[in-house]
């Protein structure tokens, strides 16, 4: 079962699941060009992005004590949407991924989708699908 059908299933009403869950959001575009200053801010759960130009990219809420946009456990799923260009994802800034410098993007594939998932502290991981 999904996680709304199991929310649902435990009693909690159909609108409030899926506010609980999150809405994706399509049709988004990566902006920026190699960089993650002007990347697109990602501010959904589950973000679509159907137009990636090449070097473009989007980047993660900060999870910090002053934000709290993002917290630990929170999990961000990105789809490529594009059949051509691979898209970066960057941390916020000051941030990174395990084992990757700060401030550095990982590439998510045209038609791909991956998962980002928040460690705390700006920290992130990221699972790539294949």
């Amino acid at each position: 079962m999904t996680t709304i059908a199991n929310l649902m299933g435990s009693g909690v009403p159909a609108p409030q699941a899926q506010v609980t869950v999150g809405k994706p959001v399509s049709g988004l575009a990566a902006a920026g060009t190699s960089s993650q200053a002007n990347a697109t801010l990602i501010s959904a759960d589950v973000s679509i992005f159907t137009t990636v130009a090449a070097n473009s990219g989007a980047r993660l809420p900060a999870a910090n004590a002053a934000s709290l946009t993002a917290q630990a456990g929170d999990i961000y799923v990105v789809v490529n949407g594009q059949a051509t260009n691979a898209m970066n994802v960057y941390p916020p800034v000051g941030g990174n991924f395990i084992a990757v410098a700060v401030n550095t993007a990982v590439s998510v594939p045209a038609g791909k989708t991956a998962d980002f998932y928040c460690l705390g502290n700006n920290v992130w991981a990221a699972s790539i699908g294949t």
